[in-house]
């Protein structure tokens, strides 16, 4: 032993000073054995790392489904708006076709197409109105704001299946427009026809 002190004169003495140090501070004592909690820390700041980056991804994900679906209700809301307000302008097109055909019926009986030609001019000055005509149930056309129309046909204007129509009628896309068909009905049978041609909204 006493040679050995002899070849490891400074490591005996640290061990000494060691053994000194370690009576006085219990803590010291612990160094030894102090890498196993140091493996417990790197596991636990792995845990923490890989919980932060879970729960980044998870709100990442919850904001993502957040947004779409918001997205989604905004396009649903935009929609039943744009149905409620297109259901709207039909009933207000059709109330106005129904008093359109009642004046012009009763104009008609009276064969005043001139005072029929002054609502006809009336109503081609609103907003986006084209032209409006007024053909016979015989296809002939009786009265048109479109001056150039004059010598023509109604059944050339317009196809039989318009005309034919036997309640008011809005169609979106008549060779490019939208038309109101307003049938003027008399005591038994339908007498004539209103054409309201309106201009398509450009987008």
């Amino acid at each position: 032993m006493t040679d050995y002190n002899k070849q490891n004169p400074n490591q005996s003495k640290a061990e000494t000073l060691f053994s000194l140090l370690s009576a006085k501070f219990e803590w010291m004592a612990k160094i030894p054995t102090m890498q196993l909690p140091a493996k417990h820390a790197a596991i636990l700041i792995g845990i923490i790392v890989v919980l932060l980056v879970w729960k980044s991804i998870a709100v990442s994900k919850v904001e993502s489904d957040m947004v779409k679906r918001l997205e989604n209700e905004r396009v649903l809301i935009t929609q039943q708006a744009r149905e409620y307000a297109d259901q709207q302008y039909v009933k207000e097109e059709e109330r106005f076709g129904q008093v359109l055909s009642w004046a012009v019926r009763g104009e008609l009986i009276r064969n005043n197409v001139d005072q029929i030609d002054q609502y006809l001019s009336e109503i081609v000055k609103m907003k986006d109105t084209e032209r409006v005509v007024l053909i016979g149930d015989d296809g002939q056309l009786l009265v048109s704001t479109d001056k150039r129309l004059e010598e023509t046909k109604g059944v050339e204007i317009y196809p039989k299946e318009i005309l034919n129509l036997q309640k008011i009628t809005l169609r979106s896309d008549v060779e490019g427009k939208k038309i109101l068909v307003v049938p003027v009905m008399g005591l038994n049978k339908k007498i004539a026809t209103v054409v309201v041609s309106y201009k398509q909204p450009r987008f």
